[in-house]
């Protein structure tokens, strides 16, 4: 699903740097603040993973999240 953008912005590469490939994380716990936007965003791009709903809602890295997590900062 990536639209061959391989770069993450500062706020996505800080979020995409706190979450793992193993372990889901609370969405609303993320180092910066990622609303409904920024999530959908990093959805398309492949970068992750989204479960749950409203305040359960957790999140995980993709391995192509990995990768933009170590690609240019645009």
């Amino acid at each position: 699903m990536t639209t061959g953008n391989p770069s993450a912005n500062m706020s996505q590469r800080a979020i995409l740097q706190y979450l793992s490939l193993t372990d889901w994380k609370l969405a609303h716990r993320l180092p910066v603040p990622a609303g409904e936007m920024m999530l959908s965003r990093l959805i398309s791009q492949g970068w992750i993973e989204i479960q749950g709903k409203d305040h359960n809602t957790v999140v995980r890295l993709t391995v192509a999240g990995l990768k933009a997590t170590r690609s240019k900062v645009k």
